[in-house]
């Protein structure tokens, strides 16, 4: 099977019937832009096709690991019209909690003061409203298209390959060879040139570098973060389950220290498994005479060194959070997650007549205290998916320059706020004063606010 369900192109076509679309990065957004660029086709099999590839610079779908959770919340519906059928089928087998989905439990949003437990916040998550996903089983779900059955990193890479994938697949530099055609440069020696080449590869994008290389650099906030994922024993997680479903957060009144829980993987009661796996964050502000130290505190080297760490700074707390850092086990694979963000300005880069645009987090690198960077990869990819169909049909004039043009305003117009109200959130998560009503930590979300 190919990449669209049809031919596949290894450069632009001289003809009207098709598109070479080149995806850089193979990140959750590539992955969706991939399957809505197959399902296109498949609607449209008389029309002219998009023909792709997809390149990743990993060895294999999970070399950074399988992420952690996220939520789709206004972006569910985009989600649900871009995917082929099949996709979206199958899409409540990655719902991190699928027996609160099926009892219609939603959860609510809270945020908790860390040393008392109470609640400082809290509203219902309406029903139907937003969906909790595992990312690792998402992206999974994403890839498939070959029914084999090998070790999990084999199928990892001949699912991904179904995408029209290609591992190993460093971008150097992006060429112009034509007015209408780009060329992809990797670091192997290879190269590939077609109609469009869309980046899609994280929030420091490669192809970002290329097209804007002096303002390309993300800005980092004055915050640090550890996180980790955790096998917690089913009896363990009961009282985490009777706050909420999903997730919760909480901050330190005192130290101002921002922790967060969620679920990533929860068993059927039917399961014979008898863990669950979690995810834990905890940030502080970076700054002089943070917990009486005279320099602001980095985030240590060694794995032991972060775990005495998150225990110090969650001394305190009510018992029930204290044992959820205090229980995390020697062995766990504690990261620091750098906190930084980019927001896109328009004319900031030149669209070389509509050859290349960025989608995701290439686009618009933003912190997670919101939960709303998925959501805005996904409305990017909706919205080019819908002006890149504009241009099918034998009596369309609709250029790829048009495409891109309304695309990348829609795209920074929306994105650009959005950036800011999570760069705000993640400040405020860290100043607890200022977790209050009017704070975008804990507003409610909306696709344009």
């Amino acid at each position: 099977m190919t990449s669209n369900d049809g031919p596949r192109s290894k450069g632009p076509l001289n003809n009207s019937r098709s598109k070479y679309i080149i995806i850089i990065g193979g990140c959750l957004t590539g992955l969706i832009l991939a399957q809505a660029l197959r399902n296109v086709n498949r609607k449209h099999p008389e029309a002219p096709h998009f023909t792709f590839d997809l390149y990743e610079r990993d060895s294999h779908a999970f070399a950074r690991g399988g992420g952690w959770s996220l939520t789709i919340h206004w972006a569910l519906t985009d989600l649900r019209n871009v995917l082929p059928m099949e996709i979206i089928e199958r899409f409540e087998d990655c719902l991190v909690n699928p027996e609160a989905a099926e009892r219609k439990d939603p959860g609510n949003f809270q945020f908790l003061n860390l040393k008392t437990g109470e609640k400082q916040h809290i509203w219902p998550i309406p029903l139907g409203a937003a969906s909790r996903v595992a990312r690792h089983k998402l992206m999974a779900l994403l890839m498939e298209g070959l029914n084999i059955q090998v070790s999990i990193q084999k199928l990892m890479r001949c699912l991904f390959a179904d995408l029209g994938s290609k591992w190993f697949k460093g971008l150097e530099r992006i060429t112009y060879p034509t007015d209408s055609t780009v060329s992809a440069h990797f670091s192997d020696g290879t190269n590939v040139t077609g109609d469009l080449l869309i980046g899609c590869d994280r929030a420091n994008s490669a192809v970002r570098r290329s097209l804007c290389p002096t303002i390309s650099q993300t800005n980092r906030l004055p915050v640090r973060m550890i996180g980790l994922s955790m096998e917690r024993p089913l009896s363990d997680i009961q009282k985490c389950l009777a706050i909420d479903p999903h997730f919760f957060q909480g901050g330190d009144p005192d130290s101002n220290v921002y922790f967060w829980h969620s679920f990533i993987d929860l068993p059927r009661s039917a399961d014979e498994r008898t863990t669950a796996t979690c995810q834990l964050m905890m940030s502080w502000p970076h700054c002089k005479g943070f917990m009486g130290r005279d320099e602001p505190l980095e985030v240590p080297e060694s794995v032991e060194e972060k775990l005495a760490l998150i225990r110090e700074l969650s001394t305190g707390w009510a018992a029930l959070f204290k044992e959820l850092v205090f229980g995390t086990p020697e062995d766990a694979d504690l990261r620091e997650i750098v906190l930084a963000d980019w927001p896109p300005q328009k004319g900031a880069w030149d669209k070389h007549n509509g050859t290349v645009s960025l989608v995701g987090d290439a686009a618009h690198a933003m912190t997670m205290f919101r939960g709303e960077a998925a959501n805005h990869g996904v409305i990017d990819v909706s919205t080019l998916i819908k002006r890149l169909g504009s241009t099918l049909g034998e009596s369309s004039r609709v250029t790829l320059k048009e495409v891109i043009d309304d695309y990348e305003e829609e795209m920074i117009t929306r994105t650009r706020p959005a950036v800011f109200k999570s760069r705000q959130a993640c400040i405020d998560a860290n100043n607890f004063s200022s977790v209050n009503s009017e704070s975008p930590l804990i507003s409610r979300r909306a696709v344009k606010d």
